[in-house]
């Protein structure tokens, strides 16, 4: 086995390198015996002042050029993605903007398809309504010419049974030469009961009328 002094002496300046490699941590206070020491300032001479000065003042000329360099080097970038952006936000635009006037037209030509053939739907109902009502009128108007004519054809047979001024005379003789008796009544036989003017026939006489009949 290996002893313990042999151990200590491998591992030892492993442990020295491993301190002074990791310094003491930003949190840990300030060591005690250096609270109150205050360290030496260096002493530059004006020459190597001067000469920092001057590399200095290069060092930052330098860096304001790079700078303003990519800084005008952004803007132009931006300015260039700004306005081709907005060229590609036109064109997209443009575009819907025609896809909505097309699919404006495509609609308006639906819709107005649609209402000429409502409207020649709604034509044709009118011409059949109009024409029913003339047939029914035109038939109509055939029945009432149809009853006025027989009424009218009725009229005229009656025409000929009318007392006119030159028949007067005549109709008088008639008349004086056949009386007619209306009083008459029926019986429970139907058999007409002639007036008081007019004789009765008898039973004997009606079944001789009969039988001769």
């Amino acid at each position: 086995m290996m002893s313990h002094n042999s151990l200590l002496k491998r591992t030892w300046p492993m442990v020295i390198q491993c301190a002074e490699a990791h310094r003491k941590p930003r949190w840990f206070p300030v060591a005690k015996s250096k609270i109150y020491r205050i360290p030496k300032r260096p002493v530059v001479s004006e020459e190597e002042r001067i000469e920092l000065l001057r590399i200095n003042n290069n060092y930052k000329t330098q860096m304001r050029a790079i700078t303003r360099f990519y800084h005008e080097e952004m803007i132009k970038e931006k300015s260039t993605l700004e306005s081709a952006s907005s060229e590609m936000s036109q064109r997209l635009e443009a575009e819907e903007w025609e896809q909505c006037v097309k699919f404006n037209e495509q609609w308006n030509a639906q819709v107005a398809a649609e209402r000429e053939e409502r409207r020649k739907k709604e034509l044709e109902a009118m011409e059949e309504y109009a024409l029913a009502r003339m047939e029914a009128k035109d038939k109509e108007l055939k029945e009432r010419i149809a009853k006025a004519s027989e009424k009218i054809r009725r009229e005229k047979e009656l025409s000929s049974t009318f007392i006119t001024p030159e028949r007067v005379d005549e109709v008088i003789d008639y008349a004086l030469a056949n009386p007619v008796d209306y009083n008459y009544a029926l019986d429970l036989h139907g058999e007409k009961c002639l007036g008081r003017d007019t004789p009765i026939p008898s039973k004997e006489q009606k079944q001789k009328a009969a039988s001769a009949n």
